[in-house]
């Protein structure tokens, strides 16, 4: 397989759950949120919107609510230990329907990709926290965040992500593992089957 700088980047991005106090840079939020604004769109109609939330107030609330739809858990380590309210910056990506009614979710989730991959290219750390809510409801956490953020009800969340410096390194203690290639990808059908003769 032929290595590239975009794939090293991919495979080098990982969830992280703590972070360090210090602040981020504008000029490296301006960099991730520049990446998010060049993510592919359904006829570049760029349905997106993204708050920045540095209040220490708002990342705490944010941070309660999503611990409430949390689902991995690895020890200490994770998103019901400080995660978001303990990252400086945290990035509410939201994403307007009327725009692009039939591939908005995608759209939200390629921004909030471009955007992780890009703090993880300046040396920061973040993870993705998907709480976008199928049906809208305004119970739902994607609603209560919705409110917290003064976000228009016809808007959707889909997902938040802190942002900040880790304050430990995964790399040395998990592997991060992928299945083989040859696991999940298949030619021409998804039986794979060889082509019959004439």
């Amino acid at each position: 397989m032929q290595e590239n700088e975009v794939l090293k980047a991919i495979r080098d991005r990982i969830s992280i759950f703590r972070f360090q106090e210090d602040a981020i840079s504008d000029e490296q939020l301006d960099t991730i949120l520049e990446a998010g604004r060049w993510a592919p769109s359904y006829a570049n109609s760029q349905p997106w919107t993204f708050i920045v939330v540095r209040d220490e107030s708002k990342r705490r609330a944010l941070g309660e609510l999503v611990q409430r739809i949390a689902l991995a858990r690895r020890g200490n380590v994770g998103i019901t230990g400080p995660g978001i309210g303990g990252a400086p910056a945290v990035i509410a990506i939201a994403v307007d329907p009327w725009r692009d009614s039939k591939h908005f979710v995608e759209t939200g989730a390629i921004a909030a990709q471009n955007m992780a991959l890009v703090a993880n290219s300046l040396g920061l750390a973040t993870f993705w926290a998907g709480v976008y809510n199928s049906e809208g409801s305004r119970r739902s956490i994607e609603g209560k965040i919705k409110k917290l953020l003064g976000i228009p009800k016809e808007m959707r969340v889909i997902a938040l992500l802190p942002v900040g410096i880790a304050a430990y390194n995964p790399h040395h203690k998990t592997e991060t593992r992928r299945e083989d290639l040859a696991e999940f990808v298949r030619y021409e059908t998804f039986a794979d089957e060889e082509p019959s003769e004439a």
